[in-house]
């Protein structure tokens, strides 16, 4: 009933309609009278529909200028509000209600031409919050004026008081808490303590508080633990029923530190000149119960973490380390997906089946990337599989070629890596190194992802994809005009992908920043239960299959598999409800991977602030990569990014949306991609921020808008 009344209300020449004007319109029976007054009463308590005031018929959020959207405050001074369908929309301070970052809201737009905030020219404000997103938040116990109360790192939240004493008796001042909050509307806020996590000093509190914030836990629950005590970890019998893979010299090649070993490849060449590829994931399905405390809670965490120096696994390490770790010389478990790829990349053919392995070598990127630069001693240490890892290099190519040839965009952007010490101290931010080792793992899992998806699709089952929407053309069209600027001429009147394509292929490094900038452009990937092709990809169809262990989606795919093929078990009085499940499971995985990409980030800019905090008054060459309405943000060639505030730039800059810059009353500007030299004039790992100034701008000196040569000297590292 849902599907039928949104593709109502979805037509573009909508007008406003009574219940039973829709009921005509939908040329509904009798039957279904009930049905859609409840679905209709359920779309309006969700605001998605609204009722006229005489309460009589029914409007879509355009006809009554409201709609739904959840807000993200980085800032005290400004947020954006993110809504489907719409571009971001800058919201003031004044504005904000009373909303808290990632809050769901209900919000209004004004339109003001250019003005007065010259940046914006559409600005919201909230009228109602729908639902808290922060309901849980850490902070520091501390001890004033004869009163416990909570020290909160938040823009928003700087104090909470206490309200439940229970747990407080176990804590010390210093301590770093997990609190509830129950009353939003007091100032301060009132809370409840829910867990003690450590102490201020501990080592790694800063990251475990972040990741608390996130609801991410090193601690798996009470039943969790109690049904890992249930696991029969002797699993010969099942060996002995499963087929064995038609490949022998089967590895796995992942990061020096990497202890979730989930995946493992093997190739061969055929004697028609094909490849035998074969991917073997880890067969975490058979350890995980559907429904079971263990599955409930990989649902809810939805994905490992990935922070600095340490992984917030999705399920326990008996099973990420242990069971289901593809470790060398040791019979495991997996689903084999094998395919026979032509010198064109397709494949012609495919089989997915429940194996069992044992890997003959544990590699990693650095020692294969040696082998594919011919290191005579890397070679000799590896002779039984030298001849493989050549093969793989070889078809590793002919599948990016089929890739770039589908109009696939590789963005290549460049990542920092933050190596610290066993205290936990940021010690350097490098350039993380990516060779070709990489890239044939990655060729090898998007070809797998990409089988499987398309196995499932042709057999119209439900399933969930990995799916990545075409980019809204309005966001292009300002990046087209932003590349003009710049002096690009790289797109035509309607923008595709082979243009994009094109266009990051010719990048020259200066200007790399666009990379980033473009990717902003771009929806951004989620899983959904409907089909509707990976636009990044150029695929038709995909979804996630490799990574089990640490992605709840390919836990999903495993179970699929085996319901559909190997047990063949498919009824279809089951297959609505299945659906209906899959599309709860696709909005959890898309909510928790935003999550844990915001946790990273969060806990890298801590990071790289505490690292920048000895090297005050330092001076380093930088790229101005972002610009808004308060400055202009400037990042450095290891990635490190701070902020060149508009209250330390000499004289008076306002913003310019159109060409995305910032004018001073002199005429000059700061531009996107402009080389400065910056001088750190602070840098907080409480705030999470980096300050700089600009000492020497290139476009100021050399008005002739080239790019000067000279360099500033660099004192110290960052």
């Amino acid at each position: 009933m849902k599907e039928l009344l949104e593709k109502l209300f979805t037509k573009e020449n909508y007008q406003p309609l009574t219940v039973g004007e829709i009921f005509e319109e939908l040329k509904l029976s009798p039957d279904d009278w009930e049905e859609l007054h409840l679905t209709l009463a359920q779309m309006v308590e969700n605001h998605d529909l609204f009722l006229s005031k005489k309460k009589d018929r029914f409007l879509i959020p355009q006809q009554v200028g409201i709609f739904k959207g959840t807000i993200s405050i980085k800032h005290e001074d400004f947020g954006f509000i993110i809504s489907e369908g719409l571009d971001d929309v800058y919201v003031s301070h004044f504005n904000f209600g009373n909303a808290i970052d990632r809050d769901e809201v209900l919000f209004q737009i004004k339109d003001y031409g250019k003005f007065p905030h010259q940046d914006f020219r559409q600005e919201a404000k909230v009228l109602k919050i729908i639902k808290r997103h922060l309901t849980d938040v850490v902070g520091e116990l501390k001890w004033k004026k004869e009163q416990f109360f909570i020290y909160v790192n938040h823009p928003q939240i700087a104090r909470l008081n206490i309200v439940d004493n229970e747990i407080l008796s176990l804590c010390q001042v210093g301590d770093i808490v997990r609190v509830h909050i129950t009353d939003y509307l007091s100032s301060p806020k009132q809370a409840r303590i829910v867990e003690r996590l450590g102490f201020k000093n501990d080592i790694g509190i800063d990251i475990i508080q972040i990741a608390s914030n996130f609801n991410f836990s090193l601690e798996f629950t009470k039943a969790t633990e109690a049904y890992l005590t249930t696991i029969n970890q002797d699993f010969s019998k099942e060996i002995a029923k499963r087929p064995l893979p038609s490949l022998e010299r089967i590895i796995t090649i992942d990061g020096e530190d990497a202890k979730d070993l989930d995946d493992a490849v093997a190739v061969k060449k055929l004697a028609n000149g094909n490849f035998l590829l074969g991917v073997y994931i880890a067969d975490v399905s058979y350890f995980v119960a559907k429904d079971s405390p263990l599955d409930e809670e990989a649902l809810f965490r939805g994905t490992s973490v990935y922070l600095v120096n340490r992984v917030i696994p999705m399920l326990p390490p008996l099973l990420s380390n242990n069971l289901c770790s593809l470790n060398p010389g040791q019979s495991k478990l997996v689903l084999a997906c094998e395919m026979e790829i032509n010198d064109q990349g397709q494949v012609v053919n495919q089989t997915l089946f429940p194996s069992v392995i044992k890997t003959v070598h544990r590699m990693t990127y650095t020692n294969v990337n040696l082998m594919l630069d011919y290191d005579k001693e890397t070679l000799s240490n590896y002779q039984d599989i030298a001849a493989d890892i050549m093969v793989m290099k070889e078809l590793a190519t002919v599948l990016n070629k089929m890739r770039v040839k589908r109009g696939a965009l590789d963005f290549n952007i460049e990542e920092g890596k933050i190596i610290v010490d066993d205290q936990g101290k940021p010690l350097r931010v490098e350039l993380e190194s990516r060779g070709q080792s990489e890239r044939i793992i990655e060729e090898f899992m998007l070809i797998a992802n990409e089988t499987v998806a398309s196995t499932i699709y042709h057999l119209d089952l439900p399933f969930i994809y990995r799916v990545h929407e075409k980019p809204n053309v309005q966001k292009l069209e300002a990046f087209k005009k932003l590349s003009r600027s710049l002096g690009y001429q790289a797109f035509k009147k309607q923008i595709n992908a082979k243009q994009l394509q094109l266009f990051l292929q010719n990048l020259p490094e200066q200007d790399q920043f666009l990379r980033t900038y473009l990717l902003r452009s771009m929806a951004k990937a989620v899983y959904s239960e409907q089909n509707s092709g990976h636009f990044g990809l150029a695929s038709p169809c995909y979804t996630h299959f490799t990574a089990p262990i640490r992605r709840y989606p390919d836990l999903l795919v495993h179970r699929l598999l085996r319901k559909y093929l190997f047990d063949q078990d498919v009824k279809a009085a089951e297959l609505f409800a299945l659906s209906s499940q899959i599309a709860e499971i696709a909005k959890q995985s898309s909510k928790r991977e935003r999550d844990a990409i915001d946790c990273e980030y969060e806990v890298n800019d801590m990071k790289k602030a505490e690292y920048m905090e000895d090297y005050l008054g330092e001076r380093y060459n930088g790229i101005i990569s972002s610009v808004t309405k308060f400055g202009v943000f400037v990042s450095l060639p290891n990635t490190i990014e701070g902020l060149v505030h508009m209250k330390n730039l000499r004289g008076r800059y306002v913003y310019d949306p159109e060409t995305v810059s910032l004018i001073g009353s002199s005429g000059h500007r700061l531009r996107l991609g402009d080389e400065v030299v910056v001088e750190v004039i602070g840098a907080s790992k409480i705030k999470r921020e980096i300050d700089f100034k600009i000492v020497y701008n290139e476009h100021k000196v050399m008005p002739s808008g080239k790019k000067s040569n000279r360099r500033a000297q660099q004192k110290g590292r960052p």
